[in-house]
């Protein structure tokens, strides 16, 4: 907008700031959690011997050197040569990106066009059927290791728990698709399609059925005698065993007792105790009705 005043960062105090009053850089570093006030912060854009601490200065067809201040289309060989610095040396000792070229904008495109205009050309032709990449591909093979070495480091990853993954294939009970699991990670039963997820639910929710068919034993006669008569704790740890440790259910316990299951429920936590004038049921007259039961409670 016409007339408006621009806003310098907040934190470097160099450049526009382009959200919280902080310029990209400063925000990315905030966003990172990296401290504003560091030091390249502060002398990026600073004076730097003949330059600028962390800017390239580049006309186009020369860069200038920070070094000396003269300007070559290229400053990778000068600095070596004239500086006993290399390129990576330099780039850190004034604050450049490691992947920054030290060449000017005219060369590097020159380079670019002399690699295109390569391509295709019979001299490209012949470097296409002459190479063999079987054998570059040898070439930067590094050569094999002794066989004691081999033998060690087989011995030392079977030690660490690196050794080769066993092959487990596993099929899915639903639609028989089949996968190899991945070592470590979650070994799961089914393909998750839900069709075969509802399948395997409801073959386990019969399986547990089965089991609790094989388990669950009537009550002795000796046993029922005892839930008429027993009251308060006594009751109680005779119903829990008769429940969790013998697998009667219930519902049996609940009519021999002569309260509903829910009553038995609400017994077993603590929050009722059954009346001593309850129903007892009798082999003549069976459990009390359901609806006397739920009347009493």
């Amino acid at each position: 907008m016409a007339g408006s005043a621009r806003v310098t960062c907040s934190a470097c105090k160099q450049r526009t700031a382009v959200a919280k009053g902080l310029c990209l850089r400063c925000y990315k570093r905030a966003r990172a959690g990296c401290p504003l006030d560091d030091t390249e912060l502060e002398r990026y854009g600073q004076p730097d011997g003949h330059g600028h601490y962390g800017i390239l200065d580049d006309d186009g067809t020369s860069v200038l050197c920070h070094e000396c201040g003269r300007r070559y289309r290229s400053l990778g060989a000068h600095v070596s040569g004239a500086h006993g610095m290399s390129a990576a040396e330099y780039k850190a000792a004034h604050g450049l990106a490691r992947s920054r070229s030290l060449a000017a904008t005219a060369l590097r495109e020159t380079f670019s066009q002399h690699a295109s205009a390569r391509v295709g050309t019979a001299g490209w032709q012949r470097f296409e059927t002459a190479r063999d990449p079987q054998a570059a591909a040898h070439a930067r093979t590094f050569p094999p290791a002794p066989a004691q070495t081999r033998r060690s480091q087989a011995t030392q990853s079977v030690a660490n728990g690196k050794a080769s993954r066993k092959i487990v294939v596993r099929t899915c009970p639903g639609c028989g698709a089949q996968w190899c699991p991945l070592p470590g990670g979650y070994a799961r039963k089914t393909c998750r399609a839900p069709e075969c997820i509802r399948a395997l639910a409801s073959r386990a929710t019969l399986a547990h059925a089965r089991r609790r068919a094989v388990t669950i034993r009537p009550l002795t006669d000796h046993e029922r005698h005892q839930l008429r008569t027993l009251t308060g704790p006594l009751l109680r740890d005779l119903v829990t065993r008769l429940k969790n440790d013998d697998g009667v259910l219930q519902k049996t316990l609940a009519a021999a007792v002569g309260i509903s299951e829910a009553g038995l429920s609400r017994f077993l936590s603590g929050h009722r105790v059954p009346s001593t004038d309850r129903p007892r049921p009798t082999a003549s007259t069976g459990a009390a009705k359901p609806e006397s039961v739920l009347q009493r409670l």
